[in-house]
C-alpha cells in the first residue's frame, strides 16, 4: 500500500512542489520547482543508514535531497530515495536562505504527515 503526500508553496512567484510515496518498505520523494524544475541530484540510504548521493554537474540541489534523506531515515529507520531539482535564477543570499527555510518547512509538514 501507498500513501502519497503532495506539498506546495510558492517562493518568488514559482511553485515548490513535494510529492512522496510512503512505500510498504520505504519513502520515496521528488521535490521540484522554482523557475525550472529537473533532476539535479538523488540521494539514497539503506537500512544501514549509509547515503549515497549522485549530482549532476553544476548542480547544488545535493545540499537538499542529502539533508531531507538523512531526516527521513533518522525519524524512520527505513530506506529513503529523495530526488531533487530546484532552481532560481540570480538568488542573493538571503533569498537562499529562504529557500532553505521554505525546504526545511516543508519537511517538517512532511514528516508529520508520515507519522
Amino acid at each position: 500500500m501507498q500513501e502519497q503526500i503532495s506539498l506546495k508553496t510558492e517562493l518568488f512567484g514559482h511553485e515548490l512542489r513535494v510529492n512522496a510515496a510512503r512505500l510498504d518498505e520505504g519513502i520515496q520523494v521528488t521535490i521540484a520547482g522554482g523557475s525550472h524544475s529537473h533532476i539535479g541530484s538523488v540521494s539514497f540510504v539503506g537500512y544501514n543508514g549509509t547515503i549515497e548521493t549522485i549530482q549532476l554537474p553544476g548542480h547544488k540541489d545535493a545540499h537538499i535531497s542529502t539533508h531531507w534523506a538523512k531526516v527521513l531515515w533518522n525519524h524512520f529507520k527505513e530506506p529513503v530515495c529523495v530526488q531533487c531539482g530546484v532552481h532560481f535564477d540570480n538568488l542573493s543570499r538571503s533569498q537562499i536562505e529562504d529557500v532553505i527555510v521554505s525546504c526545511s518547512r516543508m519537511l517538517d509538514t512532511l514528516v508529520k504527515r508520515l507519522i
